[in-house]
């Protein structure tokens, strides 16, 4: 792949950007950039640990409790879909340094919380972290040489399901010695100092200048139009598919979200270009992200947790501790990391087209192994190991596709988006499988019978084959970049 400059816009020039790193420069903001990346994780992995712990102090339901994930993950998806737009028009690195100051802060609301409201406030400032992973992509592509951008992406999306284990056992071993507040602090103290890291470690970058004008308008309708869907979907579970207010909600989201395609399509410097889905290798690329999240990953992040916690008597169940079911599921995010290393290297050579392929095809083939094997815990940490390998290729595969197909000067937008639609569609799955488990359970309890489990597993099997469809849909070629910008785009 190889990329010419984008045309600069009419008007005075632009700041000549920083140059691309190289030797010692290169070595250490990638390593700034991970680190920043592994704090942004672990800040807000550590809370979902804590769900039982805040059920307990408050005296609090799950539906309630479960606000605290709510809360992260409605802000979080309009931080991830307005933060790389911002960071093309300010500068990156400002960007990023606030979207990291403003997490910390919500952290800090959390240490001092008296409710759980307060918790929830905080989880939802806190979501401004999810800003940071397509900015940081952003930055890896504006300020690195080209051939090195693969690898390294792949370096920053594998460290999200490493960390996200990793957070989860740092979080129980806080809550077991000293309480959930530490939890928090650590969080803040983590914040602070990946904010440092971002102002110190990181060159300052140029916005575009002339600066267009900021779409106001666009950041407050994406809000309730991602916010809605999402609300809906995710207390479903809570709420049930029937009731008025899921259903109010996804209309209410529905409605919202195609006034702002509407406003997008017309304003002169839109949040974001949505003229970039006409093209094939986008378009394609952000469907697979949705398959991908709505399927295998949405699925396996409920049944890790039951098939290994449940009890040997359920019928689905290996019995094992939260601290021992922990320990397996950060070897997992260990093997998940693996597959990011490599799907970046195969991408920096071939693209990122195989990795999708063969990425959804190792979900299909883990996820319906395990129908076979989830009552052998060696069986299931394979299952397991394979659909984390499978998440290493997807999750690098994805960003890389849309940064083969789009300009520089709208990678964060883009990659954005694609996050934000890979989380939307994790809440589909997870709401999808919770609904399907409750569908057949055993008599007077919560817990699912063998059938609804093998139900669960061939559905999410389909689905990650037709993610394999799609990933194939997507032809190799020339990217955007490489066409003048009155081209239409080949993919």
């Amino acid at each position: 792949m190889t990329t010419t400059p984008d045309r600069p816009p009419p008007g005075p020039p632009s700041p000549a950007p920083p140059p691309p790193a190289g030797g010692r420069s290169y070595n250490g903001l990638v390593l700034a950039l991970v680190a920043i990346e592994i704090f942004a994780v672990f800040e807000t992995a550590m809370a979902l640990a804590a769900i039982p712990t805040f059920m307990r102090v408050f005296e609090a339901d799950s539906a309630a409790v479960g606000w605290t994930g709510t809360a992260y993950l409605l802000v979080g998806a309009v931080s991830a879909a307005t933060a790389g737009r911002l960071g093309d028009i300010f500068g990156r690195r400002n960007v990023l340094v606030t979207v990291l100051a403003v997490a910390a802060v919500g952290s800090l609301i959390s240490v001092l919380a008296s409710s759980l409201w307060l918790v929830i406030l905080g989880r939802g400032v806190q979501g401004m972290a999810a800003g940071a992973l397509p900015l940081s992509f952003g930055l890896v592509r504006e300020l690195l040489p080209e051939r090195r951008v693969p690898f390294v992406m792949s370096l920053l999306g594998g460290v999200v399901p490493v960390c996200t284990g990793a957070g989860s056992l740092i979080a129980g071993v806080l809550i077991d010695h000293g309480g959930w507040r530490n939890m928090f602090v650590a969080a803040t103290a983590m914040g602070v100092a990946a904010t440092l890291i971002a102002l110190l470690a990181l060159p300052r970058t140029p916005g575009i200048a002339p600066r267009p004008s900021v779409d106001v308008v666009g950041a407050v309708l994406l809000a309730p139009a991602v916010g809605g869907v999402l609300l809906g979907v995710s207390q479903s579970e809570d709420w049930g598919w029937g009731d008025p207010r899921v259903i109010l909600a996804i209309l209410v989201g529905v409605a919202v979200l195609m006034v702002w395609v509407w406003w997008e399509r017309r304003v002169p410097e839109p949040l974001v270009n949505v003229t970039l889905f006409r093209n094939r290798k986008v378009a394609l690329a952000t469907a697979a992200a949705f398959m991908v999240g709505a399927g295998p990953m949405g699925a396996v992040s409920i049944l890790a947790h039951m098939v290994l916690q449940l009890p040997e008597t359920a019928p689905v169940g290996l019995g094992l501790s939260p601290t021992d079911a922990g320990y397996v599921l950060l070897v997992v995010a260990v093997v998940a990391y693996a597959g990011a290393i490599a799907s970046g290297r195969i991408a920096q050579k071939m693209g990122a087209r195989p990795c999708l392929v063969l990425g959804t095809l190792i979900y299909a083939l883990g996820i319906f192994l395990w129908m076979f094997l989830d009552q052998s815990i060696a069986g299931t940490m394979f299952c397991l190991a394979l659909t984390g390998l499978a998440n290493g290729f997807a999750l690098t595969a994805l960003p890389i596709l849309v940064v083969e197909a789009v300009p520089v000067k709208h990678t964060g937008e883009a990659t954005g988006v694609n996050r934000v639609t890979l989380n939307t569609g994790v809440a589909c799955g997870l709401a999808i499988t919770s609904v399907i488990l409750a569908t057949s359970t055993v008599e007077g309890t919560h817990m699912p019978t063998h059938g609804s489990f093998v139900t669960t597993v061939v559905v999410f099997t389909c689905l990650s084959l037709v993610g394999t469809v799609l990933a194939l849909l997507i032809r190799g070629g020339r990217t955007v970049a490489d066409e003048p910008e009155a081209a239409p785009a080949k993919v």
